[in-house]
């Protein structure tokens, strides 16, 4: 059950890439705890919206390497295409995890703006400080990695709004230290939360488009029917699908009106080199079809066949 298309998957690329999220995943687990419990004693919402935000990042990390490990399991007789979707899952899980988040964020920032708390800037200035090292140190980690799939690009958006996250941290601290403006800290809540849901946007719907099987962005429906007419040995096209599996892994089916003086195998062979090749489809389905395949008479001729 296995195919040429996993050897990625055992590569040294993908091995380095787990690597990189496992050590990130470890940094984010133990710094989560820091933020957690010195944003309770300094009661900022700014520190504890940032340490909220650390614990999706270490479920988004834990996430996305379950999802790794999944993917180098083969094919089966009932998961016919191995478990490549599950990249695409957590993608969605941790996105709608970043939305949920941002959401109470802005409800509790709403709530403390106009009665803003006491808050101990000088610990909230250290703590924001060794979190936004933390989070720099992770995205340097994953940023090698970051193209290599939708699932490691939202483990890396996590870290690097999480990045963004502490910067306003320490802009509420400062604001608080030197002004003595305590609704500054609901304030950069709100914007940790805007940036949140800005930053995961395009991933909840990347992730949704894959799960609807929609056709891919960089793909042209078009393009494809085109080329395929183009080739000598084809009529038309009809029932012609371009979907995504995973990230980086395209299908597509279609069917093939030939003329039956066509020698079929070659031109299966040659339509799916041609897809190959100009739109880096790696699973490839044609169903070829002569000029008389959906007529009645033919098929009345062999009524034990149907």
């Amino acid at each position: 059950m296995t195919g040429p298309h996993q050897a990625h998957l055992y590569s040294p690329r993908h091995q380095a890439s787990r690597r990189r999220l496992s050590i990130a995943f470890a940094s984010q687990a133990v710094f989560f705890v820091v933020e957690l419990v010195g944003g309770i004693l300094t009661n900022s919402l700014s520190l504890l919206a940032d340490a909220g935000h650390m614990l999706s990042d270490v479920g988004a990390l834990g996430l996305s390497l379950l999802a790794l490990y999944f993917t180098l399991k083969p094919p089966t007789p009932k998961k016919t295409y191995g478990y490549h979707r599950l990249e695409i899952l957590a993608a969605l899980v941790n996105g709608l995890a970043l939305w949920a988040m941002a959401a109470y964020i802005c409800y509790e920032g709403y709530q403390r703006f106009f009665q803003p708390p006491a808050i101990h800037s000088r610990p909230l200035l250290v703590i924001a400080t060794l979190g936004l090292l933390v989070n720099l140190f992770g995205v340097a980690i994953l940023y090698p990695a970051r193209g290599h799939g939708l699932n490691l690009r939202s483990a890396f958006l996590h870290l690097a709004a999480d990045s963004l996250g502490s910067l306003a941290v320490i802009a509420a601290g400062l604001a608080i230290f030197f002004k003595g403006w305590y609704w500054f800290d609901p304030l950069a809540g709100g914007i940790i939360a805007v940036m949140i849901f800005v930053g995961s946007w395009h991933l909840v719907v990347e992730a949704a488009d894959i799960l609807m099987e929609s056709t891919p962005k960089h793909i042209d429906l078009e393009q494809v029917e085109a080329a395929l007419v183009g080739h000598p040995g084809v009529k038309q096209v009809h029932d012609l699908h371009v979907w995504t599996i995973a990230s980086g892994l395209h299908a597509l089916s279609v069917h093939a009106v030939v003329d039956d003086r066509q020698d079929r195998d070659c031109l299966v062979l040659a339509l799916e080199e041609l897809l190959s090749r100009k739109f880096g489809i790696a699973h490839i389905t044609v169903q070829l079809e002569g000029p008389n395949y959906r007529s009645p008479r033919i098929c009345s001729l062999h009524p034990e066949a149907l």
